[in-house]
């Protein structure tokens, strides 16, 4: 029974393994040279003997992570577990007590985990889990405010990624902890890269525009809470502070005024047309909700990247005595027929905005600039992939 027990169990492993190799982990397999310490291996056999407790054992998983023997791309969000009392599943102390025993060999069990912490099955206390380099010498956009006490190593990319202490949200789809913003800072380290994609040091005068109203048109109650018919007079709603989510392209943000971009905001753009003449490139994000001024100031300059499906999509007005802002046209808005509020020819919105992993990236020229087919923010989280993007953006 045992033997069948174990044959079962390894296959299971090697699912993972194969899963969270090839797709998940691109760059995160344990290396064949990485020598695990023999303590690591004693604490799996002695917690599996029920000799110790799990928190002695997550401990022991702390440590590969800070050692780079677990690797991964992003560090779940929050602390959390199975249970309010376990952290680690019980069947995974048979695993542990077989690896122990050299009955299942060091890459499978350590990728194993990987995927585990990955689908936060396992869960880790990302307190403890150090970045690669010290948080005093990471350099934050001045875009924000922000407090380093309250920072937790997220990921390590192109740029160091942090997220906020306690700023988790329960994922509608997967039902895991999600980081509610990612804030991303220059890695001391890569001085050099950041040189060949910033503009730093190059005559081009080059601004990226925040999607302020965008912000607001997602806040509740607002137009989301209209569209889903829980609100008749929701049309209307207010200007609220900016945030770093998903929907307003924080991190792409981010990077940018990282990097060097002016940041501008649509506020600014809808008080004043004329302040984008002073630009010889203009970057878009998820600029969604527009003025009609935005958008005839927007669509006339000459060099526009349209960084990110779904821009220029529905018109709004707004009272800025009243900090209000009203939706006039488009997103299905007054009627069902009515899509982009600015019957713009190049809307790019379907089905470009629901590609978040860019895998066939491009970049495709259109009468004022250029647009991309897919939603690009994750793509600033990765290496390889967010320099070449930005280096292109540089080029453009």
């Amino acid at each position: 029974m045992k033997n069948f027990q174990i044959q079962f169990l390894i296959s299971i492993l090697l699912s993972f393994s194969i899963i969270s190799s090839s797709i998940l982990f691109p760059n995160s397999l344990a290396q064949e040279d990485t020598q695990i310490p023999s303590w690591i291996t004693n604490v799996s056999g002695w917690w599996a003997d029920d000799l110790i407790s799990e928190k002695e054992f997550l401990a022991a998983i702390e440590y590969l992570i800070n050692n780079n023997i677990i690797s991964l791309a992003t560090m779940p969000c929050g602390t959390f577990g199975t249970s309010s009392t376990e952290s680690v599943p019980s069947w995974v102390k048979n695993a542990a007590g077989w690896w122990a025993n050299d009955e299942i060999d060091d890459d499978t069990f350590i990728n194993a985990l990987t995927y585990l912490i990955k689908e936060q099955i396992i869960s880790v206390d990302n307190k403890k889990i150090i970045g690669n380099a010290p948080i005093e010498d990471v350099y934050f956009s001045p875009a924000w405010v922000l407090d380093k006490s309250k920072l937790i190593f997220a990921e390590s990319g192109l740029f160091e990624a942090y997220g906020i202490e306690g700023g988790c949200f329960v994922h509608p789809e997967t039902g895991n902890l999600t980081w509610t913003a990612i804030l991303l800072g220059l890695d001391p380290n890569k001085v050099e890269l950041y040189n060949e994609i910033s503009v730093w040091n190059t005559p081009q005068k080059a601004a990226v525009v925040y999607p302020s109203f965008t912000s607001s048109a997602y806040a509740e109650p607002g137009f989301y809470t209209y569209y889903r018919g829980e609100c008749d007079d929701c049309t209307t709603t207010k200007l609220v502070p900016s945030s770093l989510t998903y929907n307003t392209s924080g991190i792409g943000h981010q990077a940018l005024t990282l990097l060097g971009y002016t940041p501008l905001n649509d506020i600014e753009i809808d008080k004043n047309p004329d302040i984008l003449k002073q630009f010889d490139k203009i970057i878009m994000l998820h600029n969604e909700y527009v003025t009609r001024t935005m958008f005839d100031a927007i669509t006339n300059h000459p060099n526009v990247i349209y960084l990110y499906p779904n821009a220029l999509y529905a018109e709004i007005e707004v009272d800025y005595v009243e900090q209000t802002m009203t939706l006039i046209r488009g997103h299905n808005y007054p009627e069902d027929k009515i899509k982009n509020g600015f019957d713009w020819e190049f809307d790019n919105t379907h089905p470009a905005e629901y590609d978040s992993k860019c895998e066939t990236m491009q970049i495709y020229k259109i009468t004022n600039g250029w647009m991309t087919n897919c939603y690009p923010e994750n793509v600033f989280l990765k290496y390889s992939q967010a320099f070449e993007l930005l280096k292109t953006i540089k080029d453009l």
